[in-house]
């Protein structure tokens, strides 16, 4: 792999983590490289895991050598009840070393990883081991998707907080479903607080240009 993972989370679930994870699927794979994925849990499974097909048969279209994987390749643990994977996962364990060894497998045949998450950085995966520690895990960068209604300012300072408080390199972006309620009621704070405010719509190329590093170094090689 010639470039560091992504791990793409949100500010909760339903926020566009899959729409984000597709759309730099398709930036990427124009750009010359082979994409992987890895969705390492998914819950909410009947009979395949809806999430980790999109992504899979996205991620094939860029990437060849990806043709024999499945959905249990990049969906190693998958559970039926919609629900935190603390809980959905009943008395299974998830067991890092396993995601690891997933990851690796994917990242071999790939230039480029990306991880998506499952709800926010704070769902309990097992007691002790939340969606944030899966970032060291594999020595991510971040993307935080956030919402566009009403209260997504709150949610985004306190991800962004989180984030900060940990020392953790991310980019953040809007998911913008609501343009003319976000320009309305959250965009005039945004302006004064952050420098520029990206969204997914508008500005992924920008997105791709600071997410996407070499392996061994923080300079942008595209």
């Amino acid at each position: 792999m010639l470039y560091r993972p992504i791990f793409i989370t949100a500010t909760n679930t339903d926020i566009g983590k899959t729409y984000a994870t597709l759309n730099l699927i398709d930036a990427l794979g124009k750009r010359g490289l082979r994409v992987g994925v890895l969705k390492p849990v998914e819950t909410g499974v009947v009979e395949f895991p809806l999430d980790g097909k999109l992504l899979l048969d996205a991620a094939k279209k860029t990437n060849p050598d990806l043709r024999d994987f499945t959905c249990e390749d990049i969906v190693p643990y998958q559970f039926t009840l919609p629900a935190a994977p603390y809980v959905s996962k009943d008395r299974e364990n998830i067991d890092a070393k396993v995601l690891r060894v997933t990851f690796e497998k994917i990242a071999k045949v790939s230039d480029i990883v990306l991880i998506e998450g499952a709800g926010g950085l704070m769902v309990p995966i097992e007691k002790d081991l939340y969606m944030y520690d899966l970032i060291d895990l594999f020595d991510t960068k971040v993307l935080l998707i956030s919402h566009s209604k009403l209260g997504c300012i709150n949610d985004t300072l306190l991800n962004i907080n989180f984030l900060d408080s940990l020392k953790i390199e991310y980019e953040w972006c809007v998911n913008l479903r609501d343009k003319e309620e976000f320009r309305e009621k959250t965009l005039p704070f945004y302006k004064d607080k952050f420098s520029k405010v990206l969204t997914l719509q508008n500005d992924l190329e920008e997105i791709v240009e600071r997410l996407v590093v070499h392996a061994d170094t923080e300079s942008d090689p595209i």
